[in-house]
């Protein structure tokens, strides 16, 4: 295979499966592909620490050696705007082509943004990247209210931070309860008693 392995996203997924292409023996080409210009990094904390401390920094999943170690061909800063499977290349945004013999797909999933007047005004913004967390903790510091639209984890636990670090908090949910798709009525229910008693 001269075009080797080409995987679309460097989060946990993506490294992983670079990572496991060469346990396994695999010797062809690899190249893993990001629209971050970042090194690879954990994202899970960006929803706490790095929000509310400006001296935090990204911890990488794996160090730069890995990756040059590993003859794995990380490339940032690449969008992919179409996949010719047929062809079996993928089209670069401003240009450029890069082909496969494999594709993986690893780019994760996005926040849905709710189509609302006014949602996309400069104080709103989602959480998924190095670049969004780096916004909310921007904003959090010039900022006494912040209001959390979705009562699941990662809202959860923005609000958990950004209340610890002083700022009111409201979170809005759309059901009857928070976390209604990961964990038991009892369980939510004990968050949630938890959030109140901080002033969430």
């Amino acid at each position: 295979m001269k075009n080797g392995v080409v995987i679309v996203g460097a989060g946990h997924a993506g490294v992983q499966a670079a990572a496991s292409l060469r346990e396994d023996g695999y010797d062809g080409p690899v190249i893993l592909v990001s629209d971050e210009n970042e090194l690879p990094y954990h994202k899970p904390p960006l929803s706490k620490t790095f929000i509310k401390d400006q001296e935090a920094k990204p911890q990488p999943l794996r160090g730069e050696a890995f990756y040059t170690g590993s003859t794995i061909d990380y490339r940032p800063g690449i969008r992919i705007d179409r996949i010719d499977a047929g062809g079996r290349r993928l089209e670069i945004s401003g240009g450029g082509v890069l082909a496969f013999d494999r594709l993986i797909l690893a780019t994760g999933s996005r926040p849905r943004i709710l189509p609302l007047p006014g949602s996309d005004f400069s104080g709103v913004v989602s959480l998924r990247s190095l670049a969004d967390a780096r916004l909310i903790r921007e904003l959090s510091a010039q900022s006494e209210d912040v209001v959390i639209l979705g009562g699941g984890f990662i809202g959860l636990e923005i609000a958990a931070t950004l209340k610890a670090a002083g700022r009111k908090v409201t979170v809005v949910e759309a059901v009857d309860r928070l976390l209604g798709r990961a964990v038991a009525p009892v369980i939510a229910s004990h968050v949630r008693q938890r959030l109140e008693a901080t002033g969430v």
